[in-house]
């Protein structure tokens, strides 16, 4: 029961600290940062704050190929281009509908397990992603977390982002290198976002200063509270495994919604509650354990 508590209470912290991401984003995008520009920034100074972490634990990052790899792999994707497509639809959709897309990431990443073989893809697991696939359309329905339909083609971006995330969890358990440390593997990672965005940022011009001081406090909180996640993140994937941390995304979708509307007033319409419900139903499906056979008495 303790450790089930100490689970839970894990993803609602991972879920609250990174929920708040997407917001702050979208506020310095509101003062002329573009998307790239704020991921290469903000990775370099959670990378900066992973390795003194990690450095005081005698934990570094090991630099073999395998260890490359997975820095390189799961930073470019889980970070770099999942943040890419985020911050881009952010520019105009609500923080908000955002937050009711992530939880697709749970969804994506049973069909990837499955697909690599580290999971089954029952019926009942695709009738969840079904559901909660329905879910998402309803939530960008008139009448939910999209206000004006021209906004669809930038929810449409938004959901690679899932996507990604679901692709990033099933190389962070595919490439992992056992016996790495969990502060060493979010360090690894953070250095292989902070790389790939910088060169992904400097041809398309993302890269620039913050323009005054409330968007580098703005940067400095998010890479600090990125720092933050990441290493919340691979302890609960190294103690439980990559299906239970994807519910992450449950708290985060949680969140999100609680900090749209604190900071921009996003007040959702009333099809977001049915959109969650399918949503989360769908999610519910598709992570419930099997039921167990029992046994004919005396076999």
């Amino acid at each position: 029961m303790v450790r089930t508590l100490r689970i839970f209470g894990a993803l609602l912290l991972l879920g609250a600290v990174w929920g708040l991401m997407p917001s702050l984003a979208k506020l310095m995008m509101g003062h002329g940062m573009r998307p790239l520009g704020i991921v290469a920034i903000a990775a370099g100074i959670s990378m900066v704050a992973l390795l003194l972490v990690a450095a005081w634990q005698r934990n570094l990052p090991r630099f073999t190929p395998a260890h490359l790899r997975h820095y390189l792999l799961g930073g470019f994707i889980g970070m770099a281009l999942a943040n890419l497509f985020a911050f881009t639809g952010l520019q105009r959709a609500p923080a908000g509908l955002f937050a009711l897309l992530v939880p697709l990431a749970g969804l994506f990443s049973v069909v990837l397990f499955a697909l690599a073989g580290l999971d089954r893809a029952t019926p009942r697991r695709i009738l969840g992603t079904l559901v909660g696939l329905a879910g998402v359309l309803l939530a960008m329905a008139p009448g939910a977390a999209l206000p004006d339909p021209a906004m669809l083609p930038w929810a449409a971006v938004m959901l690679l982002t899932p996507l990604c995330y679901a692709v990033a969890n099933l190389l962070s358990v595919k490439l992992a290198v056992p016996g790495s440390a969990p502060v060493a593997q979010a360090a690894g990672t953070v250095m292989g976002a902070a790389l790939t965005s910088v060169l992904l940022a400097w041809p398309m011009g993302h890269l620039s200063l913050p323009s005054d001081g409330t968007v580098a406090w703005l940067l400095l909180a998010h890479g600090l509270l990125n720092a933050l996640g990441y290493l919340l993140y691979f302890r609960l994937l190294v103690g439980v495994g990559g299906i239970v941390t994807s519910q992450t995304s449950m708290t985060l979708t949680l969140c999100g919604l609680v900090y749209g509307f604190l900071v921009f007033g996003e007040v959702p319409g009333w099809l977001t509650i049915p959109a969650v419900a399918l949503i989360f139903g769908g999610l519910l499906l598709v992570t419930m354990p099997p039921r167990r056979k029992i046994s004919p008495a005396g076999s």
